[in-house]
């Protein structure tokens, strides 16, 4: 097979597998919002693209219903205009006794503090309505069963009477008996009156004091310079405070991250690694990333089926939500891009997994180590991230020109110390 029959047949596959991913995300859209995620007992049979309103006007869908353990948990789509307050009411509520159901929000304060994406909030699970109808007929015919049962309900309030009663007669005694007591505690209580006063009139001497100018305390009180210095200190705290707040909200904007990328060719037995910096802006769609490709020695002699060009810069502008992710820009020291899809986003495990297209240096005709090479430099290959530190993967390598296979090992490790660093730059005027 040709190098042309391959690069058609993995054009048509990745099409397909394009096709099958839009497919079973079915309601997949580019367009802008963010998610949220909350969690209830029952969902009452909450349709999945069932409408999300709030204080009655729809501001998103239901994009997915999945379980979380013991519980439920709807993801919606909320439009990027419409904002959330986290002390809002999420319930299930339908148009009618029998008409659709949607998920109804009831705004709450702005004080709370607004929601941001792929937060968790709690929804109130209310019973279903046939669930509540079920309840109350039962509740009816026990009452109906206990009127019924030979006069007993009438024997019962009966005695409840009697009871009542004979308790009416032994607070009459108690009270009776504790007459004595009682005189004697207000008599108690005339003293500790006259003693309120005495204190009351002290507070009154102490007020005098601080009003009379002639006082150090008073004189102090009434100095209007001293007002206008604690205003003014006052004044300068608050913005002191303000600036802090400020400060340490932009050095937390942006989150950064060191990725090191370890690959083995299989055909020339040979091992290289790329290592890069990550930095993700705070509209949560963009990024950026700066690197080397192929770290290595240049004065080394290259092995005869060694064609890798070592320390390529790879400076690249991203875009990327959930499901796909592409960037563009200086890809492996040339002119070129990736494409990286998760189809299996919403998915358990099958979310783990990754497929990738890359491709750069589209105009090659040069010489390396004694091989002519006229066509694009195209990788493709899958991943699968065992956790948040480690991804493991493999594919084909050059597949115009060498179709070397390759296996990968990436390793990735957030650095919020230079991503402060970046952050504080941000305040400079």
């Amino acid at each position: 097979m040709t190098s042309e029959t391959k690069v058609g047949v993995f054009t048509v596959l990745g099409i397909l597998l394009i096709g099958i991913s839009v497919y079973m995300l079915g309601n997949f859209s580019f367009s802008r919002g963010y998610k949220l995620k909350v969690r209830f007992a029952d969902v009452s049979g909450l349709p999945v693209k069932s409408a999300v309103r709030l204080n009655g006007v729809e501001v998103g869908t239901v994009k997915n219903i999945k379980l979380e353990g013991t519980q439920v948990v709807v993801i919606l789509s909320i439009h990027d205009d419409a904002v959330i307050y986290r002390d809002s009411v999420f319930k299930i509520a339908a148009t009618s006794l029998i008409g659709s159901k949607f998920l109804r929000i009831d705004q709450g304060n702005a004080a709370s503090g607004a929601f941001k994406p792929g937060d968790y909030a709690d929804g109130v699970t209310v019973p279903p309505m046939d669930e509540m109808i079920a309840q109350t007929m039962t509740t009816v015919n026990n009452l109906v069963t206990s009127l019924n049962q030979n006069g007993s309900f009438g024997k019962n309030i009966n005695a409840t009477l009697s009871n009542m009663r004979q308790l009416t007669s032994n607070m009459n005694e108690l009270i009776t008996s504790l007459k004595p007591y009682l005189t004697q505690s207000a008599d108690n209580f005339t003293q500790v009156s006259d003693q309120l006063k005495g204190l009351v009139a002290r507070a009154d001497d102490i007020t005098k004091s601080l009003q009379d100018e002639d006082g150090a305390i008073g004189a102090l009180l009434k100095d209007k310079q001293m007002k206008d210095d604690i205003i003014t200190s006052v004044t300068n705290l608050k913005q002191v405070s303000a600036d802090a707040k400020e400060l340490i909200g932009k050095a937390n904007r942006f989150r950064m991250f060191w990725d090191v990328d370890g690959y083995y060719d299989t055909s020339s037995k040979l091992g290289m690694f790329d290592t890069g910096l990550k930095i993700f802006s705070p509209n949560n769609y963009t990024y950026y990333r700066v690197g080397v490709a192929n770290v290595g020695n240049r004065d080394n002699i290259p092995k005869s089926d060694n064609f890798t060009e070592v320390n390529q810069l790879d400076a690249r502008l991203g875009i990327y939500n959930n499901y796909i992710d592409v960037s563009a820009g200086l890809v492996r020291g040339a002119g070129g891009g990736e494409v990286a899809v998760t189809p299996f986003y919403g998915t358990n495990f099958l979310n783990r997994f990754t497929f990738r297209v890359l491709g750069t240096d589209w105009g090659r005709n040069r010489v390396i180590n004694n091989r002519k090479f006229t066509k694009a430099d195209v990788w493709y290959g899958a991943d699968f991230k065992i956790n948040r530190f480690f991804t493991v993967g493999g594919g084909m390598l050059d597949v115009m020109e060498l179709n070397h296979p390759y296996a990968k090992v990436s390793f990735t490790l957030q650095d919020k110390d230079i991503a402060a660093f970046f952050g504080l730059a941000t305040l400079a005027r």
